[in-house]
């Protein structure tokens, strides 16, 4: 199947359980080597099919070929140009997505490992080496933790000093990212028409504040050692919203809070492109139901007027249609996994 996708707003319309999101999940997989909506690659594949495979074209920075083969049990292989790629992250840097869903309207009433996940998937686009800072502090974390577990009273000070000089790096990448998430927050706020008084988004490191982060490791090294896992760094860190002082997950209406991270969103893909140059690709399946007519139509407005390119799932496409004044750019409607021209 060839499916033609322009700039502005495709719509793909279709009952609930029509296959409308598994388009969407061919994109994402695209894009960073996995579907968005589940973790098994198994349970998007045909079920008389032994792999999974999605080419795709893009002309925006540059033309290019992405192509993504993905087996049963897990394995395959990613292509760029026609050369393999040795990291899924690489897709990423190709092709940006920011995916905007029930899971993801639901991260500030997550726990902290949610909220990092989310503010470290766009750290990712806007600090370069942060990937690979990651990478190397995981690493440290993960060989650390090994040594405590044994409880021999080993020499950890190497995985000590890569923990502290790496944490302390994205953790400085999670605070830039933070400020330039807030400012874009506040206009995305305002060109929604959404009042929201007394909002901060703050992040906290995973340690005490004031300390380097190597003064926290030695503070907690005996306890680390009784516990037998690291207890302090960015790996314990969080990222909150509040409202007046107070968590927004205890203030808000669980519609509040979708509102307010329908708006982060789309404030991260403007982040995104004003820091990389390039213009991230906007999945958003089925947020019509998630949000109320207002929000909703200040959502799909705003989308529309930055510019992006944004595939959206629904049922019909009368709502959004009015919202973007009629502007929409394609739409297609799917019936049993079959995907007709309904323009």
């Amino acid at each position: 199947m060839s499916l033609p996708l322009s700039k502005g707003v495709t719509a793909f319309t279709g009952d609930n359980g029509a296959g409308k999101t598994s388009i969407l999940d061919a994109i994402h997989l695209l894009g960073t080597g996995k579907p968005f909506s589940t973790h098994r690659i198994d349970n998007v594949i045909k079920r008389d099919a032994a792999a999974v495979q999605v080419v795709g074209h893009t002309t925006n920075p540059a033309k290019i070929v992405l192509g993504v083969r993905r087996n049963r049990g897990g394995s395959g292989e990613a292509r760029i140009g026609g050369a393999p790629v040795k990291a899924l992250s690489e897709l990423a840097k190709a092709m940006p997505l920011v995916v905007i869903n029930a899971d993801t309207l639901n991260v500030v009433r997550e726990g902290p490992e949610g909220r990092r996940r989310f503010i470290d998937s766009f750290v990712f686009h806007v600090e370069q080496s942060f990937a690979q800072t990651s990478r190397r502090y995981m690493h440290a974390l993960k060989q650390r933790n090994a040594l405590l577990r044994e409880r021999r009273g080993v020499d950890d000070s190497v995985w000590v000093r890569d923990l502290a000089e790496a944490g302390e790096f994205l953790v400085s990448s999670r605070a830039r990212a933070v400020a330039a998430l807030s400012n874009a927050l506040k206009d995305v706020l305002v060109d929604m028409q959404v009042s929201l008084p007394g909002w901060q988004l703050v992040q906290r490191c995973g340690w005490a504040e004031g300390r380097s982060l190597a003064d926290a490791l030695a503070g907690a090294a005996i306890s680390d050692r009784q516990r037998g896992f690291t207890q302090v760094g960015p790996h314990r860190g969080d990222v909150i919203f509040l409202v007046e002082g107070s968590p927004a997950h205890e203030v808000l209406s669980r519609g509040q809070m979708k509102v307010l991270m329908a708006a982060t969103r789309l404030a991260q893909a403007r982040v995104m492109q004003q820091e990389t140059g390039v213009s991230p690709v906007l999945l958003v399946d089925d947020v019509a139901a998630e949000l109320d007519v207002e929000n909703a139509a200040g959502l799909f407005k705003n989308m529309v007027s930055d510019g992006f390119q944004v595939l959206a799932t629904m049922v019909d496409a009368s709502g959004p249609s009015a919202w973007t004044e009629n502007t929409l750019s394609n739409v297609f409607h799917v019936e049993h996994g079959a995907i007709t021209d309904a323009n």
